[in-house]
C-alpha cells in the first residue's frame, strides 16, 4: 500500500473523485496517508490520523518522507526550514513539522481560542476556515489526544459528565432530530467556544446554546465528555 504526505499548507479530501465534490475534510501539512485505490486523476485514501477516508486530486499526491513527528501549536506559521519545502510555505494548527518543538504547558482553553473569528468551512481543519468537530480534533491534537472527525463519533468517547460538574475542556455535544449535529468545549464561566458562522464565544445553558449577540438559543444541549 504506498503511503503519502501532505506537502502544501492543507489539501480539501471530499466525498467523491471530482472537484465540484463536497470536501468532507482537510489534510494538514505533514500529516500522512494511505492510498487505497486509483480511479483516473483521483486517489482515495485514508488518514492515518483518523482514519477518515475519501477522494485527493492526483495533482495533491506526494510521496511520503521519513520524518519527526513534532504538531504545530501556533495559529499559523510561515517558514521554509522544514524537509518538504524548500521554500515559504504558510502551515496551520495541527500541522506536523520535522523540527523538534519546544516542550510547552498547552492550555485548550487559549489554543481553541486562537481560532476565534476565523470562518466556519464545512470539512474545515485550518486557519482559513474550520468546522465544529475539526476544531475541536486540531485542538486536542496539540496536546496530544487523538479524537476522531465527526461530532457524532466525537461523541461516543469519553467519560460522560453532568452538566453541573462541567470543567474546561469538557466537549458538549448538541442534537437535532435526536442526531448529534455540533459540537463546542466549555471554557468555564457558563461559556462555549464552537464554530458556528465563525468561531465564537456563546453563553451555555442546561437549555443549549444562547447567542451572546441577539440572546436567541441556536443548538439544543444534548450531552458532555471529558477526554482527560
Amino acid at each position: 500500500m504506498k503511503q503519502g504526505i501532505c506537502h502544501l499548507s492543507q489539501i480539501p479530501v471530499r466525498t467523491e473523485p471530482k472537484s465540484s465534490s463536497e470536501m468532507c475534510t482537510q489534510l494538514l501539512y505533514g500529516e500522512t496517508y494511505s492510498i487505497l485505490k486509483q480511479e483516473g486523476d483521483w486517489y482515495y485514501i485514508k488518514l492515518d490520523f483518523d482514519g477518515y477516508e475519501g477522494w485527493i486530486s492526483d495533482s495533491s499526491i506526494y510521496e511520503t518522507k521519513p520524518r519527526l513527528q513534532s504538531v504545530q501549536t501556533k495559529l499559523f506559521s510561515s517558514g521554509g526550514n522544514d524537509i518538504l519545502h524548500d521554500g515559504m510555505v504558510l502551515t496551520s494548527m495541527g500541522s506536523v513539522l520535522a523540527e523538534e518543538q519546544p516542550s510547552l504547558e498547552l492550555n485548550l482553553n487559549e489554543l481553541a481560542k486562537s481560532f476565534l473569528g476565523v470562518p466556519y468551512l464545512w470539512g474545515g481543519r485550518h486557519f482559513s476556515g474550520i468546522d465544529c468537530s475539526g476544531l475541536m480534533q486540531v485542538v486536542y491534537k496539540c496536546v496530544g489526544i487523538q479524537i476522531p472527525r465527526d461530532a457524532s463519533q466525537q461523541q461516543q468517547i469519553g467519560k460522560p459528565v453532568k452538566f453541573e460538574n462541567l470543567f474546561d475542556g469538557d466537549l458538549i455535544f448538541f442534537d437535532k432530530n435526536e442526531k448529534i449535529g455540533h459540537v463546542g468545549m466549555y471554557i468555564g464561566n457558563n461559556q462555549i467556544i464552537h464554530s458556528h458562522g465563525y468561531v465564537r464565544i456563546d453563553e451555555l445553558t442546561r437549555k443549549g446554546i444562547k447567542n451572546s449577540n441577539t440572546g436567541l438559543f441556536t443548538h439544543s444541549y444534548h450531552s458532555a465528555k471529558r477526554l482527560r
